[in-house]
């Protein structure tokens, strides 16, 4: 491994430097408000033929750069909206850098209210070291939330309750904006359904973080990046959304740019209820070791089957504000600063039936247990950025502040009558419980980042970041007495503390020389974790009280190979960390089902893995495709185990062993016709996994399978039509196996009001065929469970634009015609 990282690391401190190569700078500002504009597109054609050589866009100073050999050129300055400017030039090697000064562009006001499509951006790109995904193009997005939105994104799975797996992988670290962010604190499940996909830009998939992202997930990072537009003037969006099972919300976003100021802000509000529910059977045996055969095969006596069936009934309600500025102080420092809020409020009324039958003596019981729940999250969060850029291109420094309060508190009534058969005409007994749950989180993170370029194409990263979280949860069950007493019940209170420290300081270098690039890099990551559960007396040698301090290298390397303007090769190496949350280490222990409870593991380690990458991807046209191989080798992989006592059946974390993914991704997608857009993703591996569990080994493996296809129909003028096909296949587990899924979206959405306004109409899970269950078994018991945490249901929307383009892509771009303009500048630009 030593000896990769070397190699790897000379091939990128080696560079080529050619003498005839002049680079050419400039600035590119807007005439009316004289401010610099970000993304205007820069070409460079050779005179007098006008032949296309190279093109930039310009940063957010109005920057650009590009290499040109000696000649005579013609630059070519566009933007959306604007008129167009030209520069002859001619490079004779007397100035290098050549500094074609300040180019401003004038407004056109034939442009403005067009809104013909002049170029699109794809819907998927593959960068150094990640994949970019751009929401926009979904017809159904902007009516769902964040977590149906990653429903639709290649690799990324969503099971019924809300979890995001990568490749099969739950340890994704979802972060908005690039950071960890109060959207994604506690209870990402929940914060994610109150982020509607209105407010999404764009979803990045880094499946081979580099050693700029926190070492955090072992599968990779998801990245959220929310709208935040730049353009001058007033902008914004209105959406109002209504559905069944009932739901109804609103969003508001504006964006108001004037000189050196960008004010932004943001509101939601949604309100939604679920129907859902499950079934659970258990089958209790035991072995009769004294009538054992001559072979000392025993048999099997069944003593007990529980048919348990859940149904419940559940309303959310969220808002979210979001309102932030940015202030140019000068051309090359800007700073930013931004204030959420969030507010959700969760009901759920769980009815659990219990119906048991107890072979050996033909009889049987019936139990039905009803939960009257209601959670409150309030979440506050405060940021301040400060990026800077340099006149060198590439040169930047960036820092960031932010600190997050998340607070959950929870309480439920339970009641429960025990009858001796489910005709229910006699209470044989009855149980009245309350619970309590009061939840604290603070999180202050601080970092700070600095690009430098060097050579001609090389570039040095460094940086460091600290996190401090602190977690406070105090929960309590108490049970009615035959007085009318609620006494509390000790093996379900407890006052818990969790504290996490992570230090971390990384360094990468990176250079292009030719059709190659390449980058190496390494961090390291100090943490220290203090869990206190106050009033527990330990002998010093437990693992609930006391520190975790660990220290740890995290290194990578990505190597880029283009063998063309078509096909582009990449292999990558990163080694990732899945440290143990406050919810798997708590030692909470859910109660609203009594003989099913999860608990969590405060003696796990965190899991290790080590990632291998070799991916392709060809450009057509109308059409691209992306083949990855992969391969993923995990220590202390973290398993769910189940055990069962005195007819209870616990549920918890425990480090496993090891695991090796093998694996492949296919992704495509292509304009077939100009009415006709397919796109679709396959994700199949293998997975072999070698551990312990109470002393006893398991080695085995099993095959996976994700896939899904999207279908885009333009219906001539009248509207679109998406069509969106799901599948997980089953696999195994040590103790279990999950079983296969598959549903269908639909989506139809028209653009009215001359573009400006779009009506969605989806149909989520068509065939209400989606669920989520599988088996599970261990000394004295098997488990069979589905579950379905929302049926089919069905939403319109509608979304209004203000002041904006219904444009297929974000961001200016040129048109890829290789013509120019030639002879004498055109436009009349001012110097500096």
């Amino acid at each position: 491994m030593k000896n990769q990282l070397f190699l790897l690391l000379t091939l990128v401190c080696c560079f080529h430097y050619s003498f005839a190569s002049i680079t050419v700078k400039g600035r590119v500002f807007d005439k009316a408000t004289g401010l610099p504009m970000e993304y205007a597109t820069v070409r460079a054609c050779t005179l007098p033929d006008t032949t296309f050589i190279a093109g930039c866009i310009t940063e957010p100073t109005g920057n650009f750069s590009m290499e040109l050999e000696k000649g005579r050129y013609v630059l070519e300055f566009q933007y959306m909206g604007f008129v167009t400017s030209y520069r002859n030039i001619t490079l004779d090697g007397t100035k290098n850098p050549y500094d074609v000064g300040k180019v401003n562009l004038s407004p056109d006001s034939r442009m403005l209210n067009e809104v013909d499509v002049v170029a699109e951006r794809s819907t998927y790109e593959m960068t150094l070291d990640k994949h970019v995904f751009n929401v926009g193009k979904d017809v159904g997005n902007t009516a769902g939330n964040a977590i149906e939105v990653l429903e639709n994104i290649p690799a990324v799975s969503v099971d019924v309750e809300g979890n995001v797996s990568l490749r099969g992988d739950d340890g994704v670290r979802i972060l908005i904006d690039g950071k960890e962010s109060g959207l994604s604190g506690m209870s990402t499940q929940d914060a994610l359904r109150t982020l509607q996909g209105d407010m999404i830009e764009r979803i990045e998939v880094i499946t081979n973080p580099s050693v700029r992202y926190d070492a955090e997930g072992s599968a990779g990072i998801i990245n959220i990046i929310l709208k935040k537009d730049k353009r001058q003037g007033f902008n914004g969006a209105v959406n109002v959304r209504t559905g069944y099972p009932w739901m109804y919300g609103a969003s508001l976003s504006g964006n108001y740019r004037l000189k050196r100021w960008n004010l932004f802000a943001s509101y939601g509000f949604n309100n939604r209820s679920n129907i859902g529910g499950g079934v659970n059977q258990t089958k209790r045996y035991y072995l009769d070791t004294i009538g054992a055969g001559p072979d000392m095969s025993f048999d099997t006596i069944f003593t007990q089957f529980t048919n348990q069936t859940t149904e419940r009934r559940m309303r959310r309600m969220g808002h979210n504000v979001r309102v932030g500025a940015d202030y140019y102080i000068t051309d090359h420092d800007i700073i930013s600063a931004a204030f959420v809020f969030r507010y959700g409020r969760l009901e759920t009324h769980p009815v659990v039936k219990y119906l048991d039958e107890y072979p050996l003596s033909g009889t049987s019981s019936y139990d039905e247990r009803a939960e009257d729940y209601l959670e409150y999250e309030p979440m506050y969060e405060v940021t301040l950025d400060y990026d800077k850029t340099f006149e060198r291109k590439g040169r930047s420094l960036k820092a960031n502040v932010r600190y997050f309060t998340n607070t959950e508190k929870a309480s439920s009534d339970i009641t429960e009558k025990v009858y001796p058969d489910k005709n229910m005409e006699q209470v044989l007994s009855a149980l009245y419980q309350k619970t309590g749950n009061d939840q604290n989180m603070r999180n202050l993170q601080a970092s700070i980042d600095y690009v430098h370029p060097f050579l001609t194409k090389a570039q040095w990263e460094i940086g460091a970041k600290y996190t401090n979280r602190n977690i406070n949860s105090l929960s309590e069950v108490t049970e009615k007495d035959s007085l009318g007493v609620y006494h509390p019940l000790s093996d379900y209170c407890y006052d818990y503390e969790y504290k996490e420290q992570v230090a971390a300081l990384y360094t990468s270098i990176g250079n292009e020389w030719g059709r190659w690039s390449a980058q190496v890099g390494l961090r390291a990551e100090m943490t220290d974790i203090m869990t206190n559960l106050k009033g527990y007396a330990h002998d010093g040698t437990d693992s609930i009280n006391g520190g975790k301090p660990y220290f740890d290298f995290f290194p990578s390397a990505h190597v880029n190979y283009s063998v063309n303007e078509f096909n582009q090769f990449q292999v990558s190496y990163t080694r990732r960390i899945r440290r143990p949350g406050f919810w798997q280490m708590s030692p909470f222990r859910s109660y609203n089902d009594n003989r099913n409870i999860r608990m969590g593991n405060p003696s796990l380690t965190p899991t290790y893995m080590d990632s291998y990458e070799l991916g392709y991807i060809h450009f057509w046209d109308k059409a691209s495709f992306n083949f990855t191989a992969y391969y993923r080798h995990g220590t202390n992989m973290i398993r769910s185990y189940t055990y069962e006592n005195d007819g209870v059946f616990y549920s918890m974390p425990i480090n496993f062993g090891k695991a090796d993914d093998f694996g492949v991704e296919l992704v495509a997608q292509g304009q077939m016709t100009k009415w006709w857009n397919l796109n679709g993703n396959v994700n199949f591996f293998r997975s072999q996994f070698n551990g312990k569990i109470n002393d006893k080994v398991y080695d085995d493996a099993t095959w996976m399978l994700f896939g899904r296809a999207v279908s885009k129909f333009k219906v001539s003028t009248w509207f679109d039509l998406q069509l969106t096909a799901h599948i997980m296949g089953p696999h195994k587990e040590p103790l279990g196996m999950h079983k296969g899924n598959w549903w269908i979206d639909l989506a139809v959405s028209k653009e009215i009001l001359h573009g400006n306004g779009t009506v969605t109409f989806n149909v989520r899970d068509l065939f209400n065929s989606r669920s989520w269950g599988g088996e599970s078994w261990g000394d004295g018991f098997w488990q069979y469970n589905t579950s379905t945490w929302n049926r089919r249901s069905f939403s319109l929307n509608f979304n209004y634009r203000i002041n904006q383009q219904n444009m297929k892509r974000n961001r200016p771009g040129g048109d890829d015609d290789e013509g120019g303009g030639g002879g004498e500048e055109q436009q009349s630009d001012e110097g500096y």
